[in-house]
């Protein structure tokens, strides 16, 4: 099983209250579908297409910011069923096909509706920053039956480990703004980007390259 990326403090429970079990429980069960998929998929293909899975519960203070900027009140309600990213995931691939195959596999898992997707891989934002991101709807079956009025919005992040590498780095630069030569710096980042899809699209090749040959020197079968 994969872990939180967060310690749950005080504020989380009394923002959350009640609803804080539905959200724990919620992304314990979508970890629990994780590892059962990564399980088959080594099964049947021989590797595991998940490097990692971190799940996180938004902080109680950035989760009032949002609803304040969005023009709602600010309350448990709300958090649940007008914002979409109260519990994520984020999903950490080797390969770039890897990152598609589990976004297919996820929406097969029986009760989870797709709501939403954005695939920033094929289609990178300005600043160089690729993932594919997916809003869902993910069924609660330890409440009854399933449904929407027993499901909770999950968001969902897939990257290739080289991705996720970039977003860290650019997410903990674009926090310090007293560094000189901005500009300079947000060109350097897009470029690195950019040589950090290649260098996936190269692994990928590779890895295509190494099936191709092991299955060429396969022993025939008796």
């Amino acid at each position: 099983m994969e872990y939180f990326e967060m310690e749950i403090t005080e504020r989380e429970k009394e923002f959350y209250e009640d609803q804080l079990i539905l959200l724990t429980g919620t992304l314990t069960e979508f970890l629990s579908c994780m590892d059962m998929l990564r399980k088959y998929q080594k099964t049947v293909t021989g590797r595991d297409p998940v490097a990692s899975c971190q799940a996180r519960i938004k902080k109680a203070e950035s989760m009032a910011g949002k609803l304040q900027r969005m023009g709602l009140k600010v309350c448990r309600e709300n958090a649940l069923e007008k914002v979409f990213d109260a519990a994520g995931v984020r999903i950490i691939c080797p390969f770039v096909e890897d990152v598609y195959r589990m976004a297919d596999l996820i929406t097969d898992i029986p009760g989870v509706r797709l709501f939403r997707e954005k695939d920033y891989i094929a289609h990178p934002k300005p600043n160089g920053y690729r993932s594919y991101h997916m809003i869902i709807r993910f069924p609660l079956r330890f409440l009854g039956k399933e449904g929407m009025e027993n499901s909770l919005w999950l968001e969902l992040q897939l990257r290739t480990i080289a991705m996720d590498c970039w977003a860290s780095i650019e997410h903990s630069l674009k926090y310090k703004k007293d560094i000189s030569n901005q500009e300079f710096m947000k060109k350097e980042l897009k470029r690195c980007a950019d040589e950090i899809a290649s260098t996936d699209l190269s692994l990928s090749t590779i890895k295509e390259m190494i099936q191709d040959d092991s299955s060429v020197h396969l022993p025939p079968r008796l």
